[in-house]
């Protein structure tokens, strides 16, 4: 009834291996292995029992005590066991459904180990294409002999061996030593294989180009795929991000004034003049893509203001950071957050375009609102000098470019003096800044600049509280006298 009754139109038998062990449909994994047991002392040839007997309750046992093997019995009854494979000879196909082969869904074909290897390209493969051949090395089946199933475990894999402990006898389910507990014997042979790897203009980093089937073959099921993952080798010239290209360049404060042409060699060999147009004025660009907030939306806080839009979300807490990645990077992404309150505390956030937020605020005394900035006055102070068409080839369409910026050093010089002074002055715009003070008043302090280092004068000026106990101890602090203690109300 098991396996021909599915195709005579009557529902499949899924309790035959359940009756030849003794145990209800429900037993749990522990009550097959224990009947399973009691079953093979009594059973086993060593011991007199009948052999095809003994067979047969350890092909239920290997079927039971597997998950994924008895979920398939349960609905298909033995048609589950080969998943509609071939034929008693068919040895392979009846493996396929059998279960626990890594790399399939329930009821596929058994999928080997994949070989995963890094594959280094440099910025001008990934300009132009390329293609590499790769030898490899790998573990085929030989065809002649085939696959055969093992004499010694009857397909099986394991084998019950009994141990005589004085009067007691154990018996203990065990791999196959012949097979290694596979079921079957077959012969591996190595052979060498030349893999041609097309990388693909504009490919990019971490990719992966796989060939199926490439790898270590398997006698139950497929062989495991070769995956090469492209690795990017860091440029000397140029940076990537994404289908653009940043190159670094110097000029000096009259090319930022005046006009610049330099050339660049591209990735592919040529020659490529970079020029200003005529009245083309270089301002300096402090936005950096390599930054990790690069793509940090801008926010406009507004003191004393609330927003009236319904809220969205909550949050127990003040912390800037935190609350403007979850809107950015975090779990709000997406959600059409467009401002946060944050009073006493606590964090609200509202849904809602700028212009709603805007429109939707409030007076609040300690309330502190944060809308998000505009977005074309951040695009504004975005705006890096940059060249059409120069960047690397779009993966989606080689026949299209990303764009090159250019990251440029205005470099000033050092002094200038009185003539270069006064025909800077009549060459250009009249200054934003002036002062008529009286710097003889004795209310009026006169400073000139010099060049300093920001994160050198915050390390000189940091006050420590190991600092101010020192002073303390030292006698500043009253000589044991009472304590200033702040407590939050």
């Amino acid at each position: 009834m098991g396996g021909g009754g599915r195709r005579g139109g009557k529902a499949p038998d899924t309790t035959k291996h359940y009756k030849t062990l003794g145990v209800e449909k429900s037993a749990s994994a522990s009550e097959i292995k224990k009947a399973y047991r009691k079953l093979a002392m009594k059973h086993h040839p060593d011991k007199g029992g009948d052999p095809d007997t003994f067979k047969e309750m350890t092909a239920a046992f290997n079927v039971l005590s597997d998950e994924d093997k008895r979920a398939n019995y349960d609905r298909f009854g033995e048609d589950g066991e080969g998943m509609g494979g071939g034929g008693d000879g068919d040895l392979i196909s009846q493996m396929f459904g059998g279960g626990g082969g890594r790399g399939r869904g329930r009821g596929g074909p058994k999928k080997g180990e994949s070989v995963v290897r890094p594959l280094p390209v440099t910025l001008e493969n990934l300009y132009n294409g390329v293609t590499k051949k790769l030898k490899i090395q790998r573990q085929t089946i030989d065809r002649e002999q085939g696959v055969k199933k093992c004499e010694t475990c009857g397909g099986q894999g394991m084998v019950v061996k009994t141990i005589r402990m004085g009067p007691m006898i154990q018996q203990m389910q065990q791999p196959c030593s012949k097979c290694q507990g596979q079921g079957f014997s077959f012969s591996l042979t190595r052979t060498s294989e030349i893999l041609e790897v097309n990388v693909q203009k504009g490919s990019k980093d971490g990719q992966k180009i796989t060939f199926h089937n490439k790898a270590d073959e398997i006698p139950d099921g497929e062989a495991g795929d070769v995956v090469f993952v492209l690795k990017e080798k860091a440029h000397d010239v140029f940076k990537r991000h994404g289908a653009d290209l940043y190159i670094s360049k110097s000029i000096s404060l009259v090319e930022a004034l005046c006009g610049f042409s330099m050339e660049v060699e591209k990735l592919d060999g040529r020659t490529l003049v970079i020029k200003t147009p005529p009245g083309f004025v270089t301002s300096p660009s402090t936005f950096d893509p390599f930054s990790g907030t690069a793509e940090d939306a801008g926010w406009e806080t507004l003191d004393n203001t609330d927003c009236d839009l319904d809220d969205m979300a909550q949050a127990d807490s003040a912390d800037l950071d935190m609350l403007k990645n979850a809107v950015s990077k975090g779990q709000l992404k997406g959600k059409g957050i467009g401002c946060f309150v944050i009073k006493d505390g606590r964090t609200t956030f509202k849904a809602g375009t700028r212009e709603e937020c805007i429109g939707a605020k409030s007076k609040s005394n300690g309330a502190t609102m944060y809308v998000l900035a505009d977005a074309s006055s951040a695009a504004g102070k975005r705006m890096t000098v940059a060249v059409e068409g120069e960047g690397l080839p779009l993966s989606r369409d080689p026949f299209q470019f990303g764009n090159l910026f250019l990251q440029l050093d205005i470099q000033f010089p050092e002094e200038l003096s009185e003539e270069q002074m006064t025909a800077i002055r009549t060459a250009l715009p009249a200054a934003l800044n002036s002062s008529s003070a009286d710097e003889s008043a004795e209310e009026v302090d006169t400073a000139e600049v010099k060049l300093m280092d920001p994160v050198q004068s915050f390390t000189d000026g940091t006050f420590s509280a190991g600092s101010a106990h020192d002073e303390d101890e030292d006698g500043g602090g009253g000589g044991g006298g009472e304590r200033v203690q702040c407590a939050q109300q």
